[in-house]
């Protein structure tokens, strides 16, 4: 849906200076680290049976068998287009060839390469035939690269992902094949960052089985030692071992595997860390995770009063698969979701309406008590974009889109992110969407809640530029997305925000977070990402901290993890990791916190933060209708700790962040309470 401009890349000259500066730095004395270089086939990675035949317009006859490309221009196909999957390509690309056999003439030849949300794309040549051809480049950035999309700044953001090789149809109607002889990548690594090591779950319902998945980024055999220790939540381990092994040279795949003996009975959970150890190597050790299978939430009715929602985003699904992962996230206890109401889906041609899909999709959530709030977000194709017909288009758009929901949707969010690259145009432009929006959906339905200004980070000189133009909102909705979790820190910073936003008479707007997440993917050999890389143990207790945190901070908080899916399967793309089941709908550790909480949570109202036990935070939650049992929250955010809690209660549960649960002992009007580094307990008391 985002629209971006394509710009040229730096001229020559400009190149030459930066050339120019980094051989002064040389020669000051500052030397480059030794660097592997290797070239290797793109198959080695991504097996050519997963690439995929794609077309602009009819594709006719056209054909992939994992060898031989068919082009077939002749029903009025515009391009043919070679997909590949969306991983990242191991080293720091410096050249790509593509070697074909056989002929395409007048059909130019166009590579895509992606880095996050921007992409390069480049015209290789033509494989004009009959005989075998080499279209070779540098890596971009670079001349003849242009490139579009987020920052939309022709710098390389993490590793770059193959997109597609397209062969346009040109003026040359006609039918050709040729035979995909290598796609080749030439790319540079740190000499010591030549391990590449992924780990997985592998197991069924019979046994618990993780896999080591190694490579090397060399010419040669890499011998070194695997290390592993299994252990459970709270530290126990319970096994460990390691192995002596070779990795094949050039990225060739090696996988260990690994059988976990028998568990005790009450096991929920069992994390694998996997260690390679190699001369002269630096590698980062990566995790795996079993969990036992989660009691469902079966309480199913709407509660709009919830604070507890999540970026399920049914709108990415079809069919069964929406229908699992509602099902899914009601099972967790999701009570919210954020929604995208797709303006060139609902009305692909001005005037012309199509409800039937999201109308479906709002049924789906509802029926697993979930309640819908709309982001709407672009513009449509028709229309034009970042220009006042744009905007009242959208606003009519807008408009009939409220009146169409308006007895099932009663909070409608305005832009993703505009102070970034979501929105290409002036940003005095979005405070005339917001106001024209306002009014429109005001006048709909009187009782509608328009959420504003949805900032990437709590960007306060954004939002002081839209206060300042008197775009009106009833909800600050901000995306306070960090690379760990400094809980005073956030909580401060979110009432600083809803500081920032009250309404003239000085009555305080609620504030909303609807993204926040954290990744779980394996670091990049050779480039950092926009996002650290955590453990999903990790992922787990920032999960749960970040929803007791935005309810302890009184901002009248919903809050909306991103994202409930993985996005994709890399483990190495932080955007395909930041879900809190996998692509194929199976719960990660944050899942099971997720479910854990909203399970003791249940029948709670927010009392108060407690402040009487020293450095460790509490958070206090008691019955609603004058319930049985009171919930205390507890956390030691950096180190392991021993919480002394008094109670007048004769009976104490604990409930870990994933579920494991154990009765305390209360001893002279106090429970002794032990808490892991960074994960949140939950400490069960009957009413004395």
């Amino acid at each position: 849906m985002l629209t971006a401009r394509t710009l040229t890349p730096p001229s020559t000259p400009a190149r030459l200076l930066s050339l120019v500066a980094l051989a002064l730095i040389s020669l000051a004395g500052f030397a480059a680290a030794p660097e592997t270089r290797l070239s290797y086939p793109l198959d080695t990675l991504l097996p050519r049976a997963a690439w995929s035949l794609g077309a602009r317009g009819q594709r006719g006859q056209s054909q992939w068998d994992g060898r031989r490309l068919t082009l077939d221009f002749t029903q009025g196909a515009d391009a043919i287009l070679l997909r590949f999957p969306d991983r990242c390509l191991a080293g720091s690309i410096q050249k790509l060839r593509v070697t074909a056999r056989g002929g395409a003439p007048g059909h130019p030849v166009t590579l895509t390469l992606r880095t996050h949300f921007m992409t390069f794309s480049k015209t290789l040549g033509e494989f004009s035939g009959p005989g075998e051809r080499t279209l070779e480049t540098d890596g971009p950035p670079g001349p003849g690269w242009t490139w579009a999309h987020g920052e939309n700044d022709g710098k390389i953001h993490g590793p770059l992902r193959p997109g597609e090789l397209r062969f346009d149809a040109g003026s040359n109607r006609d039918t050709t094949s040729l035979e995909i002889v290598s796609f080749e990548f030439e790319a540079v690594a740190p000499a010591d960052r030549r391990v590449i090591l992924a780990a997985r779950n592998d197991s069924s319902a019979k046994a618990v089985r993780f896999a080591a998945d190694l490579r090397a980024f060399s010419d040669q055999a890499l011998p070194g030692t695997l290390r592993w220790v299994l252990r459970r939540w709270d530290g126990p381990i319970v096994t460990q071992g390691q192995r002596k092994l070779e990795l094949p040279a050039g990225l060739g795949l090696r996988t260990e595997w690994v059988d976990c003996p028998a568990l005790p009975k009450d096991s929920r959970f069992l994390e694998a860390e996997f260690t390679f150890e190699a001369a002269d190597q630096k590698t980062t050790p990566v995790q795996a995770y079993w969990l036992a299978p989660i009691e469902p939430n079966r309480d199913l009715t709407l509660q709009p009063e919830s604070p507890l929602g999540m970026g399920v985003y049914l709108n990415r699904f079809r069919g069964v698969e929406q229908e699992k992962m509602a099902q899914l996230a009601g099972a967790a206890g999701v009570k919210w979701s954020r929604e995208d109401f797709d303006w060139g889906a609902i009305e692909p041609r001005r005037g012309e309406f199509r409800w039937d899909y999201h109308d479906r999709l709002v049924q789906t959530a509802q029926q697993n008590g979930i309640t819908v709030y709309a982001i709407v977000l672009g513009f449509a194709p028709w229309t034009k974009a970042y220009t006042s017909e744009g905007v009242a288009d959208y606003v009519r758009y807008l408009r009939v889109l409220v009146r169409h929901y308006r007895d099932r949707i009663h909070h409608w969010e305005i832009w993703n992110e505009p102070n970034i690259f979501f929105w290409q145009g002036p940003k005095a432009m979005y405070a005339d969407l917001l106001i024209a929006s306002y009014r429109a959906i005001k006048e709909e339905d009187p009782t509608a809640q328009v959420l504003g200004l949805s900032t990437a980070g709590i960007d306060f000189k954004f939002i002081d530029q839209m206060l300042a133009k008197q775009a009106p909102f009833d909800i600050l909705t901000i995306h306070p997305y960090r690379k760990t979790l400094k809980d005073a820190e956030f909580i401060a910073d979110l009432k600083k925000a809803s500081d920032v936003v009250k309404l003239p008479d000085g009555r305080r707007r609620p504030v909303w977070i609807t993204e926040m997440g954290w990744a779980t993917h394996v670091p990049h050999h050779v480039l950092r990402q926009d996002f650290e890389p955590n453990s999903q143990r990790a992922q787990a207790a920032f999960l749960a901290r970040t929803y007791l945190d935005t309810i302890a901070s009184g901002v009248e908080p919903r809050t909306f993890w991103y994202d409930f899916r993985n996005d994709g399967e890399d483990p190495v793309y932080f955007e395909h990791n930041m879900g809190i089941v996998t692509l194929d709908g199976r719960p990660k550790p944050a899942y099971a916190a997720f479910a854990t909480m909203t399970r003791v949570l249940r029948g709670q109202r927010f009392v108060r933060q407690r402040t009487d036990l020293g450095d460790v935070f509490a958070v206090e939650f008691g019955p609603l209708a004058g319930g049985p049992s009171r919930v205390l929250a507890l956390w030691s955010a950096a180190t392991n700790a021993t919480a002394m809690v008094p109670t007048t209660a004769r009976r104490a549960t604990l409930v870990n962040t994933i579920g494991e649960t154990q009765s305390l002992r209360v001893r002279k009007g106090a429970c002794s309470v032990t808490l892991p580094a960074g994960a949140p307990v939950y400490l069960i008391t009957d009413r004395p």
